[in-house]
């Protein structure tokens, strides 16, 4: 079947419009998704993170939308604390060069937190907002060791210890966000007004 030369534009101006409007869409759902706002919590301090515009923060957004992410980091390097994430993400590495306050995907399932510079092919996550070399190595607790590092979408308080369990209650261990751990549960966890990690 042949077509006219006016058939075959419309068809062709019908199908970029059909395009252009896929584009669009994914533009918008991906800019909704950026919108969020990553928190960073180590001990009783939380720094907000400006976010990267890739799959691997796209990927990680929708985790934490379904739970927070608790995981243990230690130093590396003596420029970063880097620790297994628990579950693995889809990676757009690229040739990088840090600085103090970068946050990486390494390897899909690692994520680095530097309070150094190094130079290695990575997918960036984003940059903890408003914070100086030193204030970063500070709240990262840099060449002291293994951290709890939490990642949410809500800013986690802390301030549960000050709560006062009833007599009934008492041995019952709660997440950091406050709700009641359930068995087998990873992360930072509270038990009569004490905090400990479950591994």
């Amino acid at each position: 079947m042949k077509l006219e030369l006016g058939q075959m534009k419309k068809m062709l101006w019908l199908f970029a419009a059909l395009l252009i409007t896929g584009c669009s869409k994914n533009s918008e759902t991906f800019a909704q998704t950026m919108e969020e706002t990553m928190y960073i919590t180590i001990g009783e301090e939380t720094h907000t993170v400006t976010m990267e515009d890739n799959v691997g923060t796209r990927a990680l957004v929708a985790a934490l939308q379904t739970d927070n992410i608790t995981y243990v980091a230690h130093d590396y390097g003596n420029f970063e604390k880097v620790g297994y994430v628990g579950q693995s993400f889809p990676t757009a590495d690229h040739q990088t060069s840090t600085s103090a306050g970068d946050i990486v995907l390494y390897n899909g399932d690692n994520i680095c937190i530097f309070y150094g510079s190094n130079s290695w092919s990575y997918t960036r996550i984003g940059k903890l907002d408003n914070l100086s070399a030193d204030e970063v190595r500070r709240f990262i607790k840099a060449g002291e060791g293994e951290v709890a590092i939490t990642l949410s979408l809500q800013p986690i308080y802390t301030g549960i210890q000050e709560l006062s369990p009833d007599e009934n209650s008492e041995g019952t261990t709660y997440t950091i966000t406050g709700q009641i751990a359930p068995k087998g549960y990873k992360g930072i966890v509270i038990q009569n007004g004490k905090k400990r990690i479950n591994y």
